[in-house]
Parts: C-alpha cells; sequence; structure tokens
C-alpha cells in the first residue's frame, strides 16, 4: 500500500534526534517562504512531537508546499538525505532547480513545475475571486466561525478571529490565514458561507 504523504513526513521526522529536531523547529519559524505564506510562530513549534509537527506542516501549508518547506527546513539542518525523501531530485534534472534551495534558503520550484504553471491556467477558488465583497458583506460571521471550528480553525485562530469587534475585522482576519489553506478548507468555508449566507452567495454568483 502506498504511503500517504503525511506517513512519509512523520516517518522522516521521528529519524530526527531530538537536538537536531529542535533545530528542525527553529528553521521552520526562520525559513523564508512563498508569497503569500506565513510563518509559524516559533512558539507554536516549541517542544512539538512528531505527530502534532507533521499536522501542523501540512494544515499550515498544505501537502505539496509542506513538504518543499520540511525539506528546505532538513537541508538548513544538514540532513539533505531526510531531505531528498520528502523531495526526491529527478533524474536528468539537476539543474533545473529540482528539490533546491535558492540563497535565501527557499525551495525552488522543479523546472517542469514552472512551464506547467504558465501554460496551464488556474481556475481561482470563489473564495478568492470575492474576497473583498465577502469580507465587507457577510455578517454574524461568530456563526461561520463555529462551524469551521476544529475542521479548519484551530481554538488559537479561532479566538483570535472572534476577539476582533466588528463582522468586517473578523472576515478579513479569517482571510488573512486563506493563503495557507488548501482547497478543501477553502471548500468549507464556501459551504458555510452557501448555507448561512445563501442569498449573498447566490448574489455573487450570479444566480
Amino acid at each position: 500500500m502506498e504511503r500517504s504523504r503525511r506517513d512519509l513526513l512523520l516517518e522522516t521526522l521521528e529519524q530526527l534526534e531530538e537536538e537536531t529536531l529542535q533545530r528542525f523547529e527553529d528553521k521552520l519559524s526562520e525559513i523564508e517562504l512563498k508569497e503569500g505564506y506565513g510563518r509559524i510562530p516559533l512558539a507554536r513549534l516549541t517542544d512539538v512531537d512528531p505527530p502534532a509537527l507533521t499536522d501542523l506542516l501540512l494544515s499550515s501549508y498544505g501537502e505539496d508546499y509542506g513538504m518543499e518547506v520540511a525539506a528546505g527546513a532538513l537541508r538548513a539542518v544538514s540532513q539533505g538525505d531526510l531531505a531528498e525523501r520528502l523531495v526526491p531530485p529527478r533524474a536528468g534534472k539537476e539543474g533545473a532547480g529540482e528539490g533546491r534551495l535558492d540563497p535565501k534558503g527557499v525551495p525552488v520550484p522543479p523546472f517542469n513545475s514552472l512551464l506547467l504553471s504558465l501554460s496551464l491556467p488556474s481556475e481561482e477558488h470563489f473564495i478568492d475571486q470575492h474576497r473583498e465583497q465577502l469580507i465587507q458583506r457577510v455578517r454574524q460571521v461568530d456563526g461561520v466561525l463555529d462551524k469551521l471550528y476544529s475542521t479548519v480553525l484551530d481554538n488559537e485562530q479561532y479566538q483570535s478571529i472572534r476577539a476582533e469587534r466588528t463582522d468586517p475585522e473578523k472576515m478579513r482576519k479569517l482571510f488573512d490565514l486563506l493563503p495557507s489553506w488548501n482547497r478543501d478548507c477553502k471548500d468549507q468555508l464556501y459551504q458555510v458561507l452557501e448555507a448561512k449566507q445563501k442569498f449573498l452567495i447566490r448574489e455573487l454568483k450570479g444566480t
């Protein structure tokens, strides 16, 4: 049976000695990231065991970029062999950017991935398309947050957003998290809004 990416990442982190794991966590709070992604605060990384750290990486960056970020931090602590387990270099692609870091420590996308991103337009998610309208017009945001709690939002994020005074401020803070969400998380937000703000969603969809 093929291992999931979570299993592969967990197995890799479990091979780190305690001191190396601590240095790996430190690097995660320092590493340069792609535009739109935020670093995980060091306070959330301190004394975190491999299973929790695995979940934190994948929930913060998604599966694809989460593996790249972990590989970059592994290289920064001289664990290149383990990094290649997560983002293996392809035969015949040396020098094309596969599995490498740029001078700032940012994982370099594979050359063929760059070509693919240029040649195939990606469909923007409804949530991203209507960001400003949703921020300004969604009301009773606490009910939306309740539906996202534990599945999309952790307790710290949930409490932080609820602490904002107005609905637009709460929605803007919620949208600040979006760059680290995968499509499934955005789908969940859309489904909650469709259930609780159906007239607004219909208007934005033009139906």
